[in-house]
């Protein structure tokens, strides 16, 4: 990989003609989006005014709609805006960093690749995703991609039911070759319960995670991050060596976020929580920006950088 090397003079040369070009189409479609927005507010307050007091459904529900009217024409507007910039810049960066890397905006890793990694075990009822990124560092396959994760949840209550969508999962999620094939499934999970409940919170582990059970490993730092749980205590055990347990808190430092591991068949699965909606354009401000540029590879590179920092390129192992 390239990394951030000659990254300038790329930016110069091959991004930041076009991003001068996108910004002036930005300026445009924010000229538009603003008189779309004031046209709307505008419509907001007559219908508000004009409305009869008398007629109080109407006068909350008319307003309502033109105003999700508004952002949806709003957003119909930047749309295109938004996939020339990914479709051309982050494209761009990919193939600046590892040439062989594929980068598609509107897709997603497979819902059924987020349910077989078993980290989450809340149905999901809502999946949506962008953003993915495919390809093969060193030895290793890799892909990723932002995704979203919803569970569908009902309550009972004296008035009926209740159904309402919860965020079981929201960041980015990476799937890698481990280059192994395990005969049972292990999970590397944040240790929520310890860091709340002290030593309480250890028997609140001891519960476990369906038939999994609780592993226990000689690294303090790392039980103090996390909790494993294993089908197998053995293979759990073989798979979860002190150089990895290691390697994790290395990269989780790096991202500064909770995230999640789990080991089934021969891949590693890793659920990074995130807040913030990576490889975006700027509305309000020019994207012909070198920090801002640099900003995109510099995630990039650190959700690469999982091939290297869990030392997958190594084959300790060959595929049985």
């Amino acid at each position: 990989m390239t990394r951030y090397k000659n990254f300038r003079e790329f930016y110069e040369t091959s991004l930041k003609p076009d991003l001068e070009i996108i910004d002036r189409d930005r300026k445009k479609v924010n000229k538009r989006a603003l008189t779309i927005i004031s046209a709307t507010v505008a419509a907001v307050i007559l219908e508000i005014v004009l409305i009869p007091s008398a007629a109080e459904m109407l006068k909350g529900f008319i307003p309502m709609i033109t105003g999700f009217a508004g952002l949806v024409s709003t957003g119909i507007v930047s749309k295109n805006y938004r996939k020339e910039y990914k479709s051309k810049i982050i494209a761009k960066i990919t193939s600046f960093l590892d040439e062989g890397m594929v980068y598609t905006p509107e897709a997603m890793v497979p819902v059924s690749e987020f349910i077989k990694s078993d980290i989450f075990s809340l149905s999901v009822d809502s999946y949506t995703g962008e953003d993915h990124f495919r390809g093969k560092i060193g030895k290793t396959d890799i892909e990723f991609s932002e995704v979203t994760a919803k569970h569908l949840n009902t309550t009972q209550s004296n008035q009926g039911s209740k159904q309402e969508y919860i965020t079981i999962f929201s960041g980015v999620f990476v799937i890698a070759d481990f280059n192994k094939n395990f005969l049972t499934q292990t999970l590397v999970l944040p240790d929520t319960a310890e860091k709340l409940f002290g030593k309480f919170g250890q028997t609140l582990q001891s519960i476990g995670a369906g038939k999994k059970k609780l592993v226990r490993l000689e690294n303090p730092e790392f039980e103090k991050e996390f909790c494993v749980y294993g089908e197998d205590q053995v293979e759990a055990r073989y798979i979860i060596t002190p150089s990895l347990m290691e390697r994790i808190l290395i990269y989780k430092r790096k991202w500064k976020s909770k995230i999640s591991l789990s080991f089934v068949d021969s891949k590693v699965y890793l659920a990074i929580n995130m807040n913030k909606n990576l490889f975006e354009t700027r509305i309000f401000r020019p994207v012909a920006d070198y920090s801002f540029m640099e900003e995109n590879l510099r995630f990039l590179i650190l959700l690469t950088e999982i091939v290297e920092d869990l030392n997958l390129n190594t084959r300790i192992w060959t595929k049985e």
